[in-house]
């Protein structure tokens, strides 16, 4: 009687790991579906969040784009307005004609190396600006031959207007507002997207609309007496 209990009972359990197993692997395989589910939603999800960023992109690009023909545009202005600069520049026909210019430092109309111990030698000697020399202080303040002879001969075209456009630019002009302003990048940049670009181009008027860019009365009387500064120095009326 135990014996067949033994017996039945080994039975009924096998019956039971097997129904065990097989409900096992149903699961095993359910599980695999779902995971291959997942992957697939998985994918799709990715490949729409792609898509969506794409999207993004090309509208993005679209942007860009739209952005840069309003840049082209707004250099094709600039480029009219410097055209015409550049025709007034090139009319110069000597330094006589032009009322108001702006004094030029030595050592950027001598500006190659060679010339430098001759431009420490003027510059020791007072002799600051081009608009300072003559023959006579040439002659008597550089001492190499060769190099007085050429610097004579620039001075020369100088006094004709022959000079390069740096120079005819800055005579005209005045400095760039980078080079004066380069404490102040903000600002340049105001003033390069309204084409101001030499000090020649500026005034108090201008600079008075920085308090529409957040620039307090105090910022802007900073900004007024750099401009007065440098124009009571270099400016020649």
């Amino acid at each position: 009687m135990g014996g067949g209990d033994t017996m039945i009972s080994s039975l009924f359990k096998s019956k039971k790991v097997v129904e065990a197993e097989k409900d096992q692997k149903i699961m095993e395989k359910e599980i695999k579906r779902l995971s291959l589910e997942i992957v697939k939603k998985d994918g799709f999800l990715k490949c729409k969040n792609d898509l969506f960023i794409s999207k993004e992109k090309a509208g993005k690009k679209v942007y860009d784009w739209e952005k840069m023909g309003d840049e082209l545009k707004k250099y094709h202005e600039e480029n009219i307005a410097l055209k015409k600069e550049l025709e007034k520049i090139n009319k110069i026909l000597s330094i006589d004609c032009v009322e108001n210019h702006y004094l030029i430092k030595i050592e950027k109309f001598l500006s190659e190396i060679r010339f430098s111990e001759s431009v420490n030698n003027l510059k020791l000697n007072g002799v600051l600006y081009v608009q300072c020399l003559n023959d006579y202080i040439i002659e008597s303040l550089v001492e190499d031959e060769k190099l007085r002879s050429e610097i004579l001969k620039r001075y020369k075209n100088f006094l004709n207007g022959i000079m390069n456009w740096e120079l005819k630019t800055n005579l005209l002009k005045g400095e760039k507002i980078t080079k004066i302003y380069s404490k102040y990048r903000k600002v340049i940049n105001i003033l390069n997207e309204k084409t101001i670009c030499y000090m020649d181009e500026l005034n108090h008027d201008i600079l008075d609309r920085l308090v529409e860019s957040g620039y307090s009365q105090e910022e802007i009387k900073t900004l007024k007496d750099i401009y007065d500064d440098y124009e009571k120095k270099y400016l020649v009326k």
